[in-house]
């Protein structure tokens, strides 16, 4: 990413699918103002780890397209979510109903 300062439309540009976006856009249209720049920190350090994976999977997308298949000490990993983040959740989807 560039040095550029964040805006809500350069995260959500940034964002890799367009459901990603959507949900940023929740989170950003239905928080408290006093609330904002901690769901913006969340959302662009998201980024940067999205970013920092970057590298990885482009080599293991080189590896599978040259071998079929994908390293033999591959591991697939998890995305780690808090059990605040679970929570938070389901308290979204109740309230959807």
């Amino acid at each position: 990413m560039s040095s550029e300062p964040w805006t809500i439309d350069s995260i959500a540009h940034a964002l890799p699918h367009p459901e990603l976006r959507a949900t940023f856009m929740r989170d950003v249209s239905f928080t408290d103002v006093q609330r904002l720049p901690d769901i913006l920190e969340r959302w662009v350090g998201f980024i940067a780890a999205f970013e920092d994976g970057r590298p990885r999977i482009e080599k293991l997308r080189s590896h599978y397209r040259e071998h079929g298949r994908l390293p033999a000490d591959y591991e697939a990993s998890l995305v780690e979510v808090s059990p605040e983040h679970l929570r938070a959740d389901a308290g979204r989807a109740r309230g959807a109903a």
